[in-house]
């Protein structure tokens, strides 16, 4: 039986769950939401069974990749629990029960002191693993003259976008993918010229089209989009990227150039856009073997799996 799509799926948990948990956050100290997560995320676990076993996918793929790894004992609950942890930390960001003091940055290359600073922006390559909205938060609070516009597969995440806005995200520029046209791309076009930054996932394909690439990723086929590179080319931007991971009591961040503007016309632009996304993914698996219940793609997400 053929799997659905990523983007068809529906946001699992109403407006009204959603609006619960921003509103315990706001007013919970985060030790008690831990508790309260661990129910809901015991919920989920129990109804979702693809999840479930994709998850289980991931994990068998990661082993197999790199046997030195161990995960421990009921890890495709913790991971489980580690994304409904993400989710309260992605609230309380917005209500600066995160803030600056709780980051670590890792940035071999300085790439943070470019930030609002550079005549032309940049793009940022950003995956489902972690929690980068702490860095979208951080960005808009801490980094004043950073302008960071966002693309979002609106439609699966429209709920959530709503609450956290509601929250006090309302500046944060996210711009529909779904609808990504003519004028979209003159748009984006300009903020680039503006020297604002475009961050858009690296790790999920498209609904429509083929614009995507094969890659080798723990230990099997995946397909990645083109999007990211394609933008890199047609606007003329570098791509780096962002990866943010819970440790205990902090954040990391980290940043790392991964191409400059991809150049070339015809199969030779298609060849460096399979070279970086190749980069990119060996990227991922690294973060993903340092990290290994950040991942956070509850789909199948392998070529054999796909629709």
């Amino acid at each position: 039986m053929a799997q659905k799509h990523w983007a068809k799926e529906q946001e699992r948990g109403s407006l009204f769950f959603l609006k619960l948990t921003a509103f315990l956050v706001r007013y919970f100290p985060l030790w008690i939401m831990r508790g309260i997560t661990f129910f809901v995320v015991s919920y989920f676990y129990l109804t979702g069974k693809q999840a479930r076993q994709s998850i289980y996918h991931y994990q068998q793929n990661l082993k197999k990749t790199f046997p030195d790894i161990k995960l421990g004992r009921f890890s495709v609950f913790r991971q489980f629990l580690a994304f409904g942890e993400s989710i309260t930390d992605r609230f309380a960001v917005w209500q600066n029960k995160i803030n600056a003091q709780n980051i670590v940055l890792d940035d071999p290359e300085n790439l943070q002191q470019q930030f609002g600073k550079t005549e032309r922006g940049q793009i940022l390559a950003i995956a489902h693993f972690g929690n980068v909205e702490v860095c979208r938060a951080l960005a808009e609070m801490q980094v004043k003259q950073l302008k960071l516009n966002v693309l979002v597969h609106h439609k699966n995440a429209e709920k959530f976008n709503q609450v956290l806005k509601e929250m006090g995200a309302e500046t944060l520029s996210l711009i529909p993918v779904d609808q990504l046209d003519m004028n979209i791309m003159l748009k984006l076009a300009s903020k680039i010229e503006q020297g604002e930054y475009i961050a858009i996932a690296a790790d999920r394909v498209p609904l429509k089209g083929d614009k995507t690439c094969l890659v080798d990723f723990l230990g099997e086929k995946a397909s990645l989009p083109q999007g990211v590179w394609l933008l890199s080319s047609l606007l003329k931007a570098p791509v780096n990227s962002i990866f943010c991971i819970k440790e205990h009591d902090h954040y990391r961040i980290k940043f790392q150039k991964i191409c400059d503007p991809i150049t070339g016309r015809g199969p030779q632009r298609e060849q460096n856009i399979q070279l970086a996304a190749q980069h990119y993914a060996n990227l991922l698996a690294k973060e993903c073997y340092a990290y290994p219940l950040n991942w956070f793609n509850f789909y199948p997400f392998w070529q054999n799996n796909h629709a």
